[in-house]
């Protein structure tokens, strides 16, 4: 992977490349990025760069975790973190850029804070004094005690309760609630997007509908529906075809097998030749 020092001075790095590698260089060295039309970054220069801010989402220090909306963190804070990535890797200038990067911050400080609740707040097993004082390595005890406030607050607990009776209310089947309840869990302790199956840098400035709304959008102009019924003629076609090319070339092999008996034998009849003739010129037309 390239990276460049504040001299332009262009340096080539082999091998594997963590976060921890990233907040060492020093020297004015930026590591080069590329992106794709989504303003997505891409290849190994983008998945560097995602690893950091993923990694800066976990900084107490950098990105705080005690506000419970991102939009409400300290702007000062943002163009604070803005100007370290931008101080690591060569990113083209531009707002969109900007707001880019922040909304993945953002995004994997939300992710973070869930971890930590998936992992520390068990309110059923332990008081809420032994929770605050199992105190997370790396956050400051101040901005701990305010995010294990938050979890305790009737405001956490609403926006599942809410959650809950919209999927329940919004549901076309007799699915138990219990289910419900558990599909809200998980989409409120881990982000959906955040999958496998997402490109490199997936959130990063790009849209949902940007890489995955292609059916949808076939669906709201009714154009899916004809596709698919398409999709089911071909295959009945392709599915009766190849019955009758099965059966062709069983009727070729047959056919094959008597004119080679017969030419061992010495006895080829006029009959034998037209139906291997037949068979020939049958599976050459199909």
């Amino acid at each position: 992977m390239r990276y460049t020092d504040a001299e332009g001075k262009v340096e080539v790095w082999s091998g594997s490349i963590q976060p921890h590698d990233v907040w060492l260089i020093k020297g004015g060295f930026r590591f080069e990025v590329c992106f794709n039309r989504y303003y997505q970054p891409i290849r190994k220069g983008g998945a560097v760069l995602v690893k950091f801010v993923a990694d800066i989402a976990k900084k107490a220090e950098l990105c705080p975790i005690g506000v419970v909306n991102w939009r409400n963190v300290n702007k000062q804070v943002q163009a604070d973190i803005v100007e370290l990535i931008r101080g690591k890797f060569i990113i083209p200038d531009g707002k969109i850029y900007n707001d880019a990067m922040l909304k993945h911050v953002g995004k994997h400080r939300r992710q973070w804070k869930f971890e930590l609740k998936a992992r520390y707040f068990n309110p059923t097993v332990r008081t809420r004094q032994q929770i605050e004082n199992d105190n997370p390595g790396g956050i400051v005890r101040g901005t701990w005690l305010e995010l294990v406030k938050y979890w305790y607050s009737g405001q956490s607990k609403d926006m599942a309760k809410s959650k809950i009776d919209a999927s329940v209310a919004s549901s076309s089947s007799s699915k138990p609630r219990i289910e419900v309840e558990d599909e809200v869990f998980n989409e409120l302790m881990y982000d959906k997007e955040n999958s496998n199956q997402k490109p490199v840098g997936y959130g990063f400035g790009v849209k949902r509908s940007d890489v995955m709304g292609v059916h949808a959008l076939l669906r709201k102009k009714g154009i899916a529906s004809e596709m698919n019924n398409d999709n089911n003629d071909l295959k009945v076609k392709f599915a009766r075809h190849k019955k009758e090319t099965a059966n062709l070339i069983m009727r070729l092999s047959s056919s094959v097998s008597d004119l080679l008996t017969a030419v061992q034998s010495g006895h080829v009849s006029p009959e034998t030749l037209a139906a291997t003739n037949s068979a020939l010129r049958t599976i050459t037309a199909q």
